[in-house]
């Protein structure tokens, strides 16, 4: 390796136009992919599009039922008044005509209903008094319906219908024209109107990622200039490494519009952790250049030199962090395996931007200004960075109470991987946005008013307007709701073709059709769809937040059996979906499966270790530490009472990424130096003392780059950044601790064995001389 290193140097040092002029068209075409890039927050980036569970949720029940809504809470005095009442009414008409809009649901209509029906005339009544006798009749009639748009004489809320289909595009326009129609509506003094929902939510949720990714980018740029300045002021270009990790993520932005990776929620995460570990690239690269010299000799050479043995060593490490990284593809989750993606992808474009980029301007400005100095007949002086006697002598320290130091690690390691089993889960979505957000505060005063709306969807397929499938579906709910305590209600075809037949079921087949053609299609949407698919709908409240994951997993199970105990009608089948179901799915896959990630990302490590080195020591040796890093950062997160959610769930390999990374620089430059001295006590000391700055400058901005995350305005982020500076900062302290004494005793363990194999050799003729002679 070291051979393709050094012609691979050689390359570098003689095209210093052809790398650069490369770079600038890599870099334009990457601002022209980069502005591709698509931001998803759809169902595809939560589940596979071609597993059951996506099929079953994106066509059995969102093509057909699924519906959204934009919700106008009204609030106040006033929301009962007459014109209150009629504002409503031209707010409705007004959203009814505009396209993709199924319908809406008011005070007004159910108000204009009853008076129609008295008096043969549908308006809004302009007495007080009429009004309040209609709503007194509605509390005696229609119980449910009213309370659910009007719990108390304050509050009520107009609920503006759309089918989920609809595209991004058309969604974005209807908002403001909602906003717009509140405003037209003309409400009275003592009526407050707030447009919320999930759809109002959601539009400022992707406003807030996009401008927090920005402002992450910069806050990052901005800790790792002060990282830099105060550990990496020993070499001549001390900030050089942040613009080349910075064309590296350019690079990465182009690759991901050209490959068509999308941006989510979990992935704007991954650009500080990308800055982070591809400055690591340029500042090793930077280091040795700076080292090689001042030991002597031309710019040249010394770039070369760097190339030959510091390539190697980075592409290895690069490869065991990809290893990391690639264990998230065994997720189930498209957006982690995204995530997973995208890292690869920039930690490749930050190496390739190291290596060319970072080298070739090193070595022109370098090389500038020696023949400045030669003319001016200046010398060089001789930059040592302030920290690096500091690791020598820890290092030291450390390897005298050997025994205590290992002990310890061991030990926290055992205590903190139990306690790890013990950490809870987040599995709140809206405790990952951020809780300031107004739409947010809006969203759940609403919630606070009319509860939740969490739902369980069956959807029968087969002759759905028989009658006798009907009263199936009618019973099967009755029975859910009286026989579990969290459904609390039922809904289905078989209630609305009841509710429009005077209570009854019809006995023939005709009369339901019959029925249903009366229906309006607004009120058909959510229950049929043509006469072979319908929908049982069961309200289960707030269950997220009063039952959490697992509850609501048991309830859905529970759910499953009774629709096996209570046996359908033959000929019908039915499924259990819905957004309940996805979400409940997916939580579940992202904070369960970090355990099956991590240990993928240790054995495919220690697997191209052992393939790289061919050498069971140098293959285990790296993964060790990280190992024990991740057994401290359990115990600190049972101990600080935080949680796991989706993006920290990438934890286990995210340390094993990152933080072998150290290890094994460190390993390749004691082996380096073990070349050029028998004894292995300094050779470590060499090692330590010619990487150890680099290593601990890395370490810093990595951190202070990580350190940007916890300014995310997003929870779920500003919790991952916390726990990774974490993790990296025990990463950084297991590479000046564990790993030396690991990588000493190896040493000894090899010499012993080697003694004692050459002992024996020597002692056995003498051995068959004896026992010939007995």
């Amino acid at each position: 390796m070291v051979r393709g290193g050094e012609r691979l140097g050689r390359w570098i040092e003689a095209n210093p136009i052809v790398i650069l002029t490369l770079a600038a068209l890599l870099t334009v075409a990457s601002i022209h992919y980069a502005q591709t890039i698509t931001m998803e927050t759809e169902i595809e980036t939560f589940v596979d599009a071609d597993s059951r569970l996506y099929v079953e949720f994106s066509h059995l029940y969102n093509d057909r039922f699924g519906t959204q809504s934009i919700v106008v809470l009204v609030e106040g005095d006033s929301v009962t008044t007459p014109g209150s009442l009629k504002a409503m009414e031209r707010l409705t008409r007004q959203m009814e005509a505009v396209d993709y809009v199924l319908g809406t649901v008011s005070l007004a209509e159910m108000v204009m209903e009853v008076e129609a029906e008295a008096t043969g005339i549908r308006r809004v009544p302009d007495s007080q008094a009429r009004i309040d006798e209609i709503l007194e009749e509605l509390e005696r009639t229609n119980p449910a319906a009213l309370k659910a748009i009007l719990p108390d004489r304050r509050h009520t809320i107009i609920p503006i219908d759309l089918p989920t289909y609809i595209p991004m595009a058309s969604l974005e326009a209807i908002l403001p024209e909602a906003r717009s129609a509140v405003a037209m509506a003309d409400f009275p003094a003592g009526a407050d109107t707030i447009v919320t929902g999930e759809i109002a939510l959601g539009d400022e949720i992707e406003r807030e990622m996009n401008a927090s990714m920005t402002n992450l980018l910069l806050i990052s740029g901005l800790l790792m200039i002060v990282a830099l300045i105060l550990v990496f002021r020993h070499v001549s270009l001390p900030l050089l490494p942040l613009p080349v990790v910075f064309l590296g993520i350019i690079w990465t932005f182009g690759m991901m519009g050209f490959l068509q990776v999308p941006l989510t929620m979990v992935s704007m995460a991954a650009f500080p952790i990308l800055i982070g570990i591809g400055i690591d690239y340029a500042i090793q690269f930077q280091n040795r250049i700076e080292e090689e010299f001042q030991r002597g000799g031309s710019i040249s050479k010394a770039a070369i030199e760097t190339v030959a043995r510091i390539a190697p060593a980075v592409l290895i490490a690069l490869i065991i962090t990809g290893a990391g990284f690639f264990s998230l593809f065994s997720s189930s989750v498209p957006m982690v395996r995204d995530f997973g993606l995208l890292c690869l992808i920039g930690i490749i474009m930050c190496y390739l931007s190291s290596l060319f980029v970072g080298v070739t301007v090193i070595h022109l400005m370098e090389r500038g200004r020696n023949e400045r100095n030669s003319r001016n007949g200046a010398v060089r002086k001789e930059r040592r960075s302030p920290i690096t006697p500091i690791i020598v002598s820890y290092v030291s320290l450390i390897l005298s109470r050997w025994r205590a130091v290992l002990g310890a690690a061991v030990l926290l390691s055992l205590v903190g991987l139990y306690a790890d089993t013990h950490v809870p889960i987040e599995t709140d979505l809206y405790e990952f946005i951020p809780q300031d957000l107004p739409p947010l505060i809006q969203f759940r005063h609403l919630h606070d008013i009319f509860g939740g709306e969490d739902r369980l969807n069956i959807i029968v397929q087969g002759d759905v307007v028989d009658p006798s499938t009907l009263r199936w579906m009618d019973q099967f709910g009755e029975y859910v709701v009286g026989s579990r305590d969290q459904v609390h209600g039922a809904s289905s075809l078989a209630t609305l073709v009841k509710g429009y037949h005077g209570g009854t079921i019809p006995h023939e087949r005709s009369e339901v059709v019959a029925v249903l053609e009366e229906l309006p299609e607004q009120a058909k949407y959510q229950y049929v769809d043509g006469h072979d698919t319908a929908q049982i709908i069961l309200d289960i409240g707030d269950a997220f937040k009063n039952l959490g994951q697992v509850g609501v997993e048991r309830l859905m199970n529970e759910v499953d059996k009774d629709l096996q105990w209570f046996e359908h009608p033959p000929g019908i089948s039915v499924t259990q979906t819905g957004d309940m179901v996805v979400m409940n799915t997916v939580i579940g896959a992202l904070t369960t499966g970090r355990i099956r990630m991590t240990l993928l990302g240790l054995v495919l490590i220690f697997s191209i270790l052992l393939l790289i080195y061919r050498d069971l020591g140098k293959a285990v040796l790296p993964v060790l530490p990280m190992f024990m890093v991740i057994g401290w950062m359990g115990g600190v997160m049972y101990i600080s009472g935080m949680t796991y959610n989706p993006m920290t769930a990438t934890l286990g390999a995210l340390i094993l990424g990152v933080g072998s990374e150290y290890a094994i620089l460190t390993m390749e430059r004691f082996y380096e130096e073990k070349e050029k001295t028998e004894d292995a006590m300094e050779a470590l000391s060499i090692a330590t003392g010619s990487i150890g700055a680099a290593i601990f400058a890395s370490g810093l901005t990595t951190i202070f780059g990580f350190s940007a995350l916890i300014a995310s305005p997003f929870p779920m982020t500003s919790s991952f950044g916390t726990i990774t500076v974490l993790s990296v900062i025990f990463a950084l302290f297991a590479t000046f601790t564990v790993f030396p004494v690991l990588l000493i005793r190896l040493e000894y363990w090899r010499r012993h064995k080697a003694v004692a194999i050459f002992r024996g050799s020597n002692l056995l003729p003498f051995m068959l001389i004896r026992r010939f002679k007995e």
